[in-house]
């Protein structure tokens, strides 16, 4: 299954999960390209020193697209 980098509800960390489901691509006037949603679900992932955010929901993101922010996930 391909994987994407989103951020975390819960902590706001930048997270890989993994992804379930692809909507159609849609074009975008604000970055003048294409993206394409989909549901995700996050993967466990540490926030600290020995401490893991057990948030696993699954979340609708953004799945393919024509521009990345500054931490390289798909905006």
């Amino acid at each position: 299954m391909p994987e994407v980098y989103v951020y975390c509800k819960t902590c706001g960390k930048k997270v890989k999960a993994v992804v379930l489901t692809v909507h159609e691509k849609e074009y975008d006037e604000s970055i003048q390209g294409y993206r394409r949603t989909g549901m995700v679900r996050v993967l466990e992932h540490n926030i600290g020193f020995r401490k893991t955010c057990s948030d696993t929901s699954q979340m609708k993101a953004i799945v393919s697209s024509d521009s990345k922010d500054e931490n390289d996930v798909l905006n």
